[in-house]
């Protein structure tokens, strides 16, 4: 299914289901003239559990159709993609893409479908702007452009903070699943770099909710049989019933590292955190990602959150006038406050209108080997008498020259930050955090 949108912004979008179909645009579909439109496709998941986080990002990318480009209209074109889609459904979407002669793609949000873009992006050179949190080597192509808060940043930052606090030794907490590894890849990374060293590592598996055996491993206990919590208190703080446990809970153990890296989603947090503390594991930092960063998590367990540092790409309670009045238009248009897939939604959307701006409209400038006539390009191999050329279709002049229009985006300012582009990355800074005395201070920010 594909919804298209205008460069009008509908306000009746939080009324509406979810992705409705508000009928088909009208553009010219011979190239870019001064009233021709852009065409860019948002290839995101609008069906299913994963339509949330589509929504959100949508909801905000929308709000950046306040105004025309560079005397183009942006024309958005929503198609469904499954978080199952592979390189073939994704390859087959591209070639169609191409034949139509759209500009640029959006998405994905996740990281397993970014290799299949990435490859297809190459094929048929039409760029892709991708929030994923994560673009690693084998996701890397020339066309792919990143604007979204990654793990590893997050980790970079918090690393340095653990540097800036003069902290010698961490350890780390991780699940065995989902992005556990590759985050504790990147501290152990940024670690090294900064001359912090790794006491331990512990993993849990998506069963564990007693983390007694996580503990044991990073700090040594004194046992003794002077205290014992009741089994109310013991169900109250999501823990178990064993021998091991009881007698030990009143002597705090020892504790052979300066800070505590705890990785996990809301849920593991929550029950990590209580445990923490219910075995007298404090006084000292703990490292946490941007799902600290939570209004309602906060609320549930920031008595457990002590010194805790974390991090997030958007704060909807900035006092930049920018942050602000985006806040309160999200808020008036969907009835929500934004968060941070709203937010580089619709930053995304801003730098989509700053390169329509840039659009060199003189062919023989934006297209090097590429004819305005012919939508193909062609590829030689190195052996050209064992191998006869590749015919490779490109899809006509228009994603080649949105790509240079991206390229000549040096510098953005949006409401998730300053940026400027660097190796097809928008670089920025993120927020960083600490929650003290039932308050979370600003150490730093984006701007």
């Amino acid at each position: 299914m594909k919804i298209y949108f205008t460069g009008i912004l509908f306000l009746l979008a939080a009324l509406l289901p979810p992705f409705p179909s508000w009928g088909k645009t009208t553009g010219v579909e011979n190239g870019f003239g001064k009233a021709g439109s852009i065409k860019i496709v948002i290839a995101l998941p609008t069906e299913g559990s994963y339509s949330f986080f589509s929504r959100q990002f949508i909801n905000g990318l929308l709000l950046s159709l306040g105004k025309q480009a560079g005397g183009r209209k942006i024309n958005y074109i929503i198609k469904n993609l499954p978080i199952s889609a592979g390189n073939k459904s994704i390859g087959k979407m591209f070639s169609s893409l191409a034949k139509k002669r759209v500009s640029a793609v959006i998405g994905p949000i996740f990281e397993g479908q970014l290799k299949y873009f990435a490859y297809n992006s190459a094929m048929f050179k039409i760029p892709v702007i991708t929030p994923s949190p994560v673009v690693s080597g084998k996701d890397f192509s020339p066309y792919v452009f990143n604007y979204g808060m990654t793990l590893k940043q997050e980790i970079k930052t918090e690393i340095e903070y653990a540097k800036y606090a003069d902290l010698s030794s961490v350890a780390v907490i991780y699940p065995d699943y989902g992005y556990g590894l590759k985050l504790l890849h990147y501290i152990v990374k940024f670690s090294k770099k900064y001359g912090i060293n790794i006491s331990d590592t512990t993993a849990y598996s998506e069963k564990t909710v007693d983390f007694f055996y996580n503990f044991n491993s990073i700090v040594k206990f004194k046992n003794t049989a002077a205290a014992h919590n009741i089994s109310k208190k013991e169900a109250e703080l999501g823990v178990t019933k064993y021998n091991m446990m009881h007698g030990i809970t009143k002597l705090k153990p020892i504790i052979p590292f300066g800070g505590l890296f705890v990785i996990g989603g809301p849920s593991k947090l929550g029950l990590i955190l209580t445990q923490l503390m219910y075995y007298n594991i404090t006084g000292f930092p703990i490292f946490g990602l941007s799902p600290f960063d939570s209004e309602s998590f906060i609320e549930k367990y920031g008595f457990y959150m002590r010194n805790a540092i974390f991090t997030d790409g958007f704060f909807k309670h900035d006092d930049n006038r920018a942050v602000k009045a985006f806040a309160a238009a999200y808020k008036k248009n969907y009835g929500e406050m934004p968060n941070i897939l709203s937010a580089e939604g619709y930053d995304i959307g801003g730098i989509v209108i700053k390169a329509a701006e840039r659009i060199n409209l003189s062919y023989n400038k934006d297209i090097d080997a590429v004819s305005v006539k012919s939508p193909y390009i062609y590829v030689f191999p190195q052996k050209r008498k064992e191998q006869p050329q590749k015919r490779l279709f490109a899809g006509g002049a228009e994603g080649l020259i949105f790509y240079r229009a991206l390229l000549r985006v040096r510098r953005f300012k949006g409401v998730c930050g300053e940026s400027r582009l660097s190796v097809n990355t928008f670089k920025k800074n993120l927020y960083l955090f600490k929650y003290k005395n039932n308050q979370v201070y600003i150490l730093e920010t984006p701007f």
